[in-house]
């Protein structure tokens, strides 16, 4: 037995050699990424910057990887390679500095479109050429990954349960923050080595015997099924939909969609089997064209929704990936020998295509919300010289589109991007500018304020007490003759001095009040953040650091849903 298992330690310990040897640069980025990592998780957070950094290496990984595969199949000179790999990291260096500005949407979207695409790309490059045995290929990555993070769970719950148990016997006061240090290890550097090790060579043949028998159990007796169970029910939807000339809307593009990108999978990946397997072949030559309607349907929906409300980011993504999903099932029913390599390069170069240019997902919604927000204003006779002339009299649907589109810059955007707006224009400039506030319809649109992370320092002078809400729950406090108590489900706060009540407020009132001030804006400073009140025994002083809510809580009034604060005290 032990023997057996000194055999399995050093067959592990050579993959994850081998896969050092390999793949020296990702590796090196994988460990470097870790440890800023592990740094965030032990530092107080004084900004984005280390943030940033780690997401700059973990997009180094699938670079420097496309990089190293085109490299096993180009000869290159030593020197000429550490050139490519110096312009990689002045890109990454590149990208850190000019397409990091923060985390917004933006930012974060466009990081994920690149970071796919080039994963794609690692898959497609051995094969860019090659016919036979993609497929295959893409199997064997695709099962070695899931593989891999199975083996790294497990190793992670084991390595737990003996810092667990070295804790509780021996009182090893072992930080909770190094649990999940041991996981960043453990699935940030075992696993992307151990599956590293995997990656066949270049050149690497592959048959049809070579098909996982686990996969081909789950996709022909589990997931096809449930699958045409689903189309099913798709159709009589669409039936229905027919009958009642009743298009929809919403949710059923998404629906369809995700659907369409696992029917795509699967038939990517059951293609192969259609000479051995009756189900795969009739499954793949009539699932492609039974979609199409239902992907049609979809169009109609977000064409109603677009029509209703411009281009968003999410609904041009929802668009894109519709037609990707339709040209490669129309690809299939076409061809009767797809080249199925055409199908992850397509979808890499689009998904860098759609964060970039100016065909971008953020350039096309910004020029729509921007065509939109100036029809509106046109057509209420507010749009004079190029100015914005107030107009209160509007209709309530005109003034809930332009409080969106507004909100729709401020918060995915920069309000200086929307056309027509003064100089330095803020939300709370909403009353002088276009002569109404902000509005909103019943869809109980949700609302959150943030005290910002950056360090700032809260002037406390003239306090005697602080408390930190205890949330959620009720916290109540005796100390001496004084009594504070609040309740999180009524945000009563009640301060009592020698058991009479001296002070007593609804929380909410306060959060409203700041929310009302600063409608749109979601980070804030510790003075927007603020409430202070006082009576003639006590003042006290509420510094928010959350509040959630949503723009219809009954009575006209915004529901406040979430709150986090601290309260500080003085007795006069």
């Amino acid at each position: 037995m032990l023997k057996k298992l000194l055999v399995m330690i050093n067959e592990l310990v050579l993959k994850l050699i081998s896969s050092l040897k390999r793949f020296p640069q990702a590796l090196t980025l994988a460990l470097a990424m870790v440890v800023v990592l592990i740094i965030i998780n032990h530092t107080t957070p004084t900004g984005d910057t280390l943030e940033h950094i780690a997401m700059v290496l973990a997009l180094g990984v699938p670079l420097t990887l496309c990089i190293k595969m085109i490299f096993e199949r180009v000869a290159v000179k030593r020197l000429a390679a550490c050139g490519i790999y110096i312009v990689a990291a002045f890109a990454l260096i590149g990208y850190y500095n000019f397409l990091l500005p923060d985390m917004g949407m933006v930012s974060i979207s466009r990081y994920i479109g690149f970071t796919v695409a080039l994963y794609l790309l690692f898959i497609a490059v051995p094969f860019v050429g090659r016919k036979e045995g993609f497929a295959l290929y893409v199997i064997k990555l695709f099962t070695g990954f899931i593989v891999t993070y199975f083996y790294s769970l497990i190793l992670y719950a084991g390595l737990s349960a003996i810092l667990f148990t070295i804790n509780t016997l021996f009182s090893a006061d072992i930080p909770s923050k190094v649990y999940f240090d041991l996981w960043l290890i453990v699935a940030g550097v075992f696993a992307p080595a151990y599956f590293f090790a995997g990656i066949p060579s270049y050149g690497a043949d592959f048959s049809l015997e070579d098909y996982p028998n686990f996969l081909r159990v789950l996709l022909l007796y589990i997931v096809m099924p449930l699958l045409s169970v689903y189309t099913g029910i798709l159709y009589a939807y669409f039936i229905k939909i027919l009958v009642t000339r009743n298009w929809p809307i919403g949710m059923v593009s998404n629906l369809v969609l995700w659907y369409s990108f696992v029917s795509t999978g699967v038939v990517f990946f059951i293609y192969i089997l259609k000479e051995k397997e009756t189900w795969a072949r009739v499954f793949a030559s009539y699932l492609p064209k039974l979609i199409l309607p239902l992907l049609i349907m979809m169009f109609v929906a977000m064409g109603i929704r677009i029509n209703a409300y411009g281009v968003t980011e999410n609904r041009y993504l929802v668009l894109t990936g519709g037609i990707w999903t339709t040209g490669c099932m129309l690809y299939f029913a076409a061809k009767k020998n797809p080249t199925k390599i055409a199908i992850v390069l397509s979808a890499a170069i689009i998904a860098a295509l759609v964060v970039t240019g100016p065909w971008s997902c953020y350039s096309v919604s910004k020029y729509s919300q921007n065509a939109r927000f100036e029809k509106i204003l046109t057509r209420n006779n507010m749009l004079i010289n190029g100015k914005i002339v107030p107009n209160q009299g509007i209709s309530t649907a005109d003034k809930v589109t332009i409080s969106s589109v507004v909100q729709y810059f401020q918060t995915d955007h920069h309000l200086k991007e929307l056309k027509y707006l003064p100089q330095d224009f803020g939300v709370n400039q909403m009353q002088d500018t276009f002569g109404f506030g902000m509005t909103f319809s019943d869809e109980n649109l949700s609302f959150s304020h943030n005290l910002q992370e950056a360090g700032e320092l809260q002037d406390i002078r003239g306090y005697d007490y602080y408390l930190p809400t205890q949330i959620p729950g009720r916290t109540l406090v005796n100390q001496g003759t004084l009594g504070v108590s609040y309740d999180n489900a009524s945000r009563a706060l009640k301060i009592s001095k020698d058991g009479q009540v001296i002070y007593q407020k609804d929380v909410s009132e306060a959060a409203y009040t700041i929310h009302k001030a600063h409608t749109g804006e979601n980070i804030l400073t510790n003075k927007d953040m603020t409430f202070v009140d006082e009576n003639e025994k006590v003042k006290i002083m509420l510094l928010f650091r959350n509040i959630n809510g949503t723009e219809s809580g009954g009575n006209g009034r915004p529901g406040i849903e979430w709150l986090d604060f601290s309260l500080f005290i003085t007795l006069k």
